[in-house]
Formats: C-alpha cells, structure tokens, sequence
C-alpha cells in the first residue's frame, strides 16, 4: 500500500514537472524525490532574483544521501529588511519502523524548526557566506555525488544570484564558515552527520549485497547551479 501511494503522488508531480517552485510542497517526502534537483539548484530563488528582491538563501549539507540530508533557508524578512526568516530541516536514515497509519510517509519526513534571525544575525552570516568564497564565482566541473559528504549554497543577494559548492573529499571543507551557525540554530533534533573519508569503492555498488543501494547519483556544477545529471537510477 504504502509503495503505490508513493508512486501514485510521484506520477502526479511528473505530469506536472520536476522543477522545484514555491508552491512546491518539500516537506512532501514524494515531492522531495521529485524535485530534489531543481531544489539544490536553488532555480526558484535564480527566477526570482532580481534588483529590489529580498535576499534569500538555501543551504544543503549531503551527509552521504540515503543516511542524511540537511536543508537550511534563509529569507530576509519584509517589511523589515533587517532580520530574516530561519528554516531548519533535516532527515537521518530511513526508519520503517516510525510506519504508522495516521502517516504512511513519516519516516521519509523532515524533522523542521523555524525561528527568526535579527538584523546582526542577519549580517552575520552574509559576512560568513563571504568569507567561504560564495559569490566569487562558481566551481565548474565539480561533482557532487550523493554518496560523498558536502554543502551547496543557492542564493540571492543584492539581486544577484550565485551558486557555490563545497566537497569534503576534494578538501573544500577547511574554507567552510557558516557551518557552525547555522547548526548553532538548528532546531530539528537531529544530531549533525560528520563527514568521514568516502573511499572510491564506496561510491559503487562494490559493496557487500545489504550495503547495496538504488540511490546512487552525481551531479555536477556548470554555470551558476547544476548543469547535468550524470548517473541516477
């Protein structure tokens, strides 16, 4: 039962598109799956950015795929341009056990926390975006592959969209600087996943049959987001 609605909410958001918008619903777990592409992508804030926008920003940290994701969006709150809206989401491994029938898709769900950022908070974290190379351009040809440990940042400042991204295995990490805020408030519950070192072998299906997955993918960064998906099945 529970893998026909699954398939049944999937075939209806592939009748109407895989792009992530703002009446996406990504808390759905199905939706998610759909349009997780265009989400780290960030092509819904790219379509919206433009001079006068109120700056907005999503983070994603890729814990190695199927064991953790992490999403953080950070949205300059209007009419009051000093602070910003702070939405905290995050998923471990899938436990069937949580299967329940008041929620079919709960293990699949984020564990979510919203709070407000103040106009310091604010500042402060565009200092620490900065300072971790966001807006100078992003890294061409870098691979994000959902079995490695990294972060993607999608956003709009000042009217003008960037995209940048961080691989723990290719020593991006030492020149990450916002990690620690943005996890300093989080509110999800779940612990951080720390990266650990993600050997060639890991990334194919080498391993031993119960380690085997059907989640395995590499994106890689092309122009100011994600130009192509390399292997997904």
């Amino acid at each position: 039962m529970l893998r026909v609605l699954v398939k049944v909410t999937l075939m209806a958001y592939l009748v109407m598109g895989c792009a992530y918008h703002p009446r996406t619903d990504v808390d759905n777990p199905a939706v998610r799956k759909v349009a997780w592409f265009s989400y780290l992508d960030g092509n819904d804030i790219r379509e919206r950015c433009y001079e006068g926008a109120p700056d907005r920003f999503r983070l994603v940290y890729n814990g190695q795929y199927e064991k953790q994701i992490r999403s953080y969006e950070i949205t300059q709150a209007s009419p009051n341009p000093g602070g910003a809206y702070f939405i905290a989401r995050a998923m471990g491994q899938t436990n069937l056990a949580e299967v329940s029938l008041d929620d079919l898709l709960a293990p699949w769900r984020w564990q979510k926390s919203e709070s407000q950022l103040s106009g310091a908070e604010l500042d402060q974290f565009r200092d620490l975006l900065t300072q971790s190379g966001w807006g100078s351009g992003a890294p061409q040809g870098k691979i994000l592959h959902s079995r490695d440990f990294y972060w993607v940042a999608a956003g709009c400042r000042n009217g003008q969209f960037h995209f940048d991204a961080w691989v723990h295995a290719q020593g991006d990490f030492p020149e990450i600087k916002f990690q620690e805020f943005l996890l300093a408030r989080d509110k999800t519950g779940v612990a951080f996943r720390q990266p650990v070192q993600v050997l060639p072998r890991d990334r194919t299906e080498q391993g031993r049959p119960r380690d085997r997955s059907a989640t395995i993918f590499a994106l890689t960064v092309s122009g100011e987001g994600i130009g192509g998906l390399l292997n997904a099945f």
